[in-house]
């Protein structure tokens, strides 16, 4: 379905009429709009610590922004490290944390891109995201037949707040979080063998 243009104003940053045009574009070109996101992580000397970067992705095929590059070092809370016989502790966030803080931003973006495009006054927005998680597989008690048992089921807190908001832009609004890209890479089921190559020193 396309997008209505309603408006020629700026939301949340966003120029409304040129954001509206590129989901008429994605709409009529999806094999062109693919987006294929990537990240690099390095294992450092220090057990479960990785410096990852993000650098260029793909669109439609091409390459684009081969120039960009973010760091990220991830590792765990000092109090983990030392529990776990770490003799130099250092406080890093660990990767859970930051999957899970991907999906905040992502069912954010996800929020404020859809009220944009429906046209509905949207403030601000929060997210909270929690999982417990059973570390029995990682730390090899368990074998990976039971990798399944590792989570329950993630906890996913969205405040919203907006303009006049109706019953219909909130029941609108309560579905946008099913729309997001990372609440659906974490949620539904991905399968998936990792290409594992060892060499032998």
């Amino acid at each position: 379905m396309g997008a209505e243009v309603t408006t020629p104003e700026t939301k949340h940053g966003v120029n409304v009429q040129d954001h509206l045009e590129f989901i008429d574009w994605v709409a009529e070109n999806p094999e062109d709009a693919i987006v294929e996101f990537r990240a690099a992580g390095v294992a450092e000397d220090v057990a479960n610590r990785t410096t990852a970067t993000i650098r260029g992705f793909g669109l439609g095929g091409e390459e684009m922004a081969e120039d960009r590059e973010h760091t990220l070092e991830f590792g765990l809370a000092p109090e983990l490290e030392e529990a776990m016989g770490y003799e130099d502790t250092m406080d890093r966030y660990e990767a859970i944390e930051g999957a899970l803080a991907a999906l905040t931003a992502c069912v954010n973006g996800t929020i404020v891109c859809n009220a944009i495009r429906e046209g509905i006054d949207v403030e601000d927005v929060t997210t909270h995201a929690s999982i417990p998680t059973d570390l029995r597989v990682f730390l090899g008690i368990h074998d990976v037949d039971r990798a399944d048992e590792m989570y329950e089921a993630p906890r996913i807190e969205v405040e919203v707040t907006g303009e006049s908001l109706s019953d219909e832009d909130k029941a609108k609004i309560a579905e946008y979080p099913q729309r997001s890209p990372v609440y659906r890479l974490i949620t539904d089921a991905q399968p998936n063998d990792p290409d594992v190559t060892v060499h032998s020193a």
